[in-house]
């Protein structure tokens, strides 16, 4: 069975940790254990931003994506995260409500984001010996009626978590119309046997498809008996820290911001298509939370050796296995590319009228995530962008890209489902 690398029972120095963080890691415990955080990091990288930075980066990416409402958050070694909060969690159903604007404690979903939960949970699955990457999937899953999926039969665990398995993409961003359903709710089972499908793709090579993570969170609720909601509460959200993330959530809870896509007609209004991003049990986009706990588990990830992963999973999660001949990098469940401040480690999201941007840059401390209720995004790299705005020095100007590939290879302009097809 293929195992996660050892290191001759050492510990590598993944991702700049620092000397006192390292030691803990001789002793690791993900599972449950709160481990305490690193010591401050020197860093002569970033210097400090300002709130009124903070601030204006983030209007300026409502005005150029036209979102209803945005969190940004900027964090480091060095004090707690700064947060800049605008614009509106709901637009007013009629001119005499009252509009409710986005607070720095307001949830929203997160999309694709979410792959990085899902990811880290099979991760502990093989740490834990109960799960190799070279597992096949197919006797996994306890779904006779998934083996319609073409490739699943030689698909391996490692395959799905790097998008390599040749798997077409269903339910999320299939090129065919969406069967009417009786709800916005799919449930695993029905998405991997009834969803439609788009094409194949070349077992081997490099392909993002949703299809891998809805097949990796119904393989982490079939091992850990429990739903995905359970296990990633259990394994994730609990260890650490984050206390206001769920899977889905209530429409009507007071504090949800709503997502919404622009209409088909310009002109007309926004509409609401909430509904399905929040109805998702799925492992490929599960996730609803605030900008904080989400802070907490980039933090527990990248900056706290032991918390979630090993180092050696670690590093072995952020190795770039898409290869040479793609643009895009992608490891086990994550964007890993190179940027002008080092590695940009993340991954962002778009699905029913929501944005999610996370990005941890190692070799300078910082993590910067965005999110935003609107999901049109022309073909920016808005992580980049933000990058260019909040971690100083920056190269020149003329060097930051205005039509650059956005980075998951999900096409995020079509990782959504109108809120009219369900």
């Amino acid at each position: 069975m293929s195992r996660l690398p050892r290191f001759g029972g050492r510990c590598p120095g993944v991702l700049a940790l620092s000397v006192a963080a390292l030691v803990q890691c001789a002793h690791p415990a993900h599972a449950q254990t709160a481990l305490p955080a690193p010591p401050p990091l020197v860093n002569p990288v970033a210097p400090a931003v300002t709130q009124a930075q903070l601030d204006e980066t983030l209007a300026a990416q409502l005005r150029r994506y036209g979102a209803p409402g945005g969190v940004l958050l900027l964090s480091g070694p060095d004090g707690p995260p700064q947060i800049a909060a605008a614009g509106l969690a709901e637009l007013p159903k009629n001119p005499a409500a009252k509009p409710r604007p986005v607070r720095p404690d307001t949830r929203f979903h997160i999309a694709s984001t979410g792959k990085m939960m899902t990811a880290v949970a099979v991760l502990q699955l093989v740490e834990e010996g109960k799960l190799a990457l070279d597992s096949p999937v197919m006797p996994l899953i306890g779904l006779p009626g998934a083996a319609r999926l073409p490739h699943i039969a030689t698909a391996t665990v490692g395959d799905l978590l790097s998008q390599r398995s040749g798997i077409p993409d269903c339910l999320r961003n299939a090129k065919t119309p969406v069967l009417r359903h009786p709800s916005p709710r799919w449930t695993v089972e029905e998405a991997l046997t009834r969803s439609p499908c788009g094409n194949p793709t070349t077992p081997g090579q490099y392909a993002y498809s949703n299809t891998n993570f809805l097949l990796l969170g119904r393989i982490i609720e079939q091992i850990d008996r429990r739903s995905l909601a359970e296990s990633l509460n259990a394994r994730i959200f609990r260890p650490a820290g984050m206390t206001a993330t769920t899977l889905g959530a209530a429409l009507n809870e007071a504090n949800l911001a709503h997502g919404y896509q622009a209409a088909v007609k310009k002109g007309r209004p926004r509409v609401d298509s909430s509904a399905y991003a929040y109805s998702s049990p799925l492992g490929d986009a599960p996730v609803t939370t605030t900008i904080t706990d989400l802070d907490r588990f980039m933090t527990a990830l990248f900056r706290q050796p032991g918390r979630l992963l090993r180092p050696e999973t670690l590093a072995a999660m952020v190795e770039d296995r898409a290869g040479e001949e793609n643009d895009e990098g992608y490891g086990y469940g994550l964007v890993v590319e190179d940027s002008d401040w080092g590695k940009k480690l993340g991954h962002p999201g778009r699905l029913g009228g929501f944005r999610c941007e996370a990005w941890h840059y190692p070799e300078a401390d910082r993590t910067i995530l965005l999110i935003l209720n609107g999901d049109e995004n022309g073909r920016d790299d808005v992580g980049l962008r933000l990058a260019h705005a909040l971690l100083p020095p920056a190269p020149p100007p003329e060097t930051v890209p205005d039509t650059a590939l956005s980075v998951p290879p999900d096409t995020p302009s079509t990782e959504n489902i109108p809120a009219t097809e369900k």
